[in-house]
């Protein structure tokens, strides 16, 4: 008689176990989402109407924060650049959908800004100093892109990780759920 005193107790503690486990392993690998990807630029730069000289750093900013750096490089002739502007959700005061984007090669101010828009690749050909050339913002894909920089992330994806941690718990609500079922099944017994 003393064991079928026990054994409704332990329906409820099994089932609220593992009811609690899958929450958790859910709720943990919805946190792994990955990261806001950044808003990249890319065009031209020319210094006093020349192109500029390679190696030249070119740093984007939202407001006062910097959010991304690149280097001239020269490709087919022409001084170019390729800067990945982080969003606000990776880097604290960077993109979101339409902030603007200010331009600073080799230390000073450009004369154009874009848009911050990470679902675009983002044209802007940048001028510093006279003479340049007419200076136009687009947000068309170029004919030839440029290899993107190396921006020392080392390639960490938690997106993979995530599948695996859904997967464990559902194995253990499962497991919980089954053994409530036992319990239940030999209850009857």
């Amino acid at each position: 008689m003393n064991r079928l005193q026990h054994r409704p107790v332990r329906l409820p503690l099994v089932a609220a176990i593992a009811a609690v486990c899958a929450l958790l392993v859910v709720s943990f690998a919805a946190a792994q989402a990955p990261p806001q990807p950044p808003s990249r630029f890319v065009g031209t730069v020319a210094v006093n109407g020349a192109p500029a000289a390679a190696g030249t750093v070119v740093e984007a900013r939202v407001g006062g924060t910097t959010c991304g750096t690149g280097t001239v490089f020269i490709e087919a002739g022409q001084a170019r650049y390729v800067v990945d502007v982080a969003a606000a959700a990776s880097t604290a005061g960077c993109g979101v959908d339409g902030s603007q984007v200010s331009f600073v090669v080799g230390g000073t101010v450009a004369n154009q800004t874009g848009n911050w828009a990470n679902f675009q690749l983002n044209t802007v050909n940048l001028t510093v100093g006279g003479a340049a050339p007419a200076a136009t913002a687009t947000a068309t894909r170029p004919a030839s892109t440029p290899a993107p920089p190396a921006t020392g992330d080392g390639g960490v994806s938690v997106s993979s990780a995530a599948p695996s941690l859904i997967t464990l718990g559902l194995i253990a609500a499962a497991l919980g759920l089954g053994g409530a079922g036992l319990a239940v099944r030999s209850r009857k017994q």
